[in-house]
C-alpha cells in the first residue's frame, strides 16, 4: 500500500505542476498572436505612408516639371511673339550684312 501511496502522490503532484506550465503557454500563444497582429497594422501603416510619400513625391515631380516647362517658355521666344520677329529681323540683317 505504500507503494500505490507515492505513486498516487506522484501522479497528483505532476498534474500540479502541469496546469501552470499548461497556462503558462497557452498565454505565451495568445501574446505571440497579439505580436503578429500588431507587426501587421504597423506593416500596412507603413505601407500606406510610404504609398502617400510616393504619391506626394510623384506630385512634387510632376510641379517641378510644369515649372520648368513654363521657365523654358518664358526663356525661349515662341513663334509668333514680338520678340520672335525682332530676333528674325536681326537675323536676316546679320545675313546680309556677312
Amino acid at each position: 500500500m505504500a507503494g500505490t501511496m507515492t505513486r498516487r502522490m506522484f501522479t497528483i503532484a505532476l498534474g500540479m505542476l502541469t496546469i501552470p506550465f499548461v497556462a503558462f503557454a497557452d498565454g505565451q500563444d495568445k501574446d505571440k498572436e497579439q505580436k503578429k497582429d500588431d507587426a501587421k497594422k504597423e506593416a500596412e501603416k507603413k505601407k500606406d505612408d510610404a504609398k502617400k510619400e510616393g504619391e506626394k513625391k510623384k506630385d512634387d515631380a510632376k510641379d517641378k516639371a510644369k515649372d520648368a516647362g513654363d521657365k523654358a517658355d518664358d526663356a525661349v521666344d515662341r513663334p509668333g511673339t514680338e520678340n520672335s520677329e525682332d530676333r528674325r529681323q536681326d537675323r536676316r540683317k546679320d545675313g546680309v550684312k556677312n
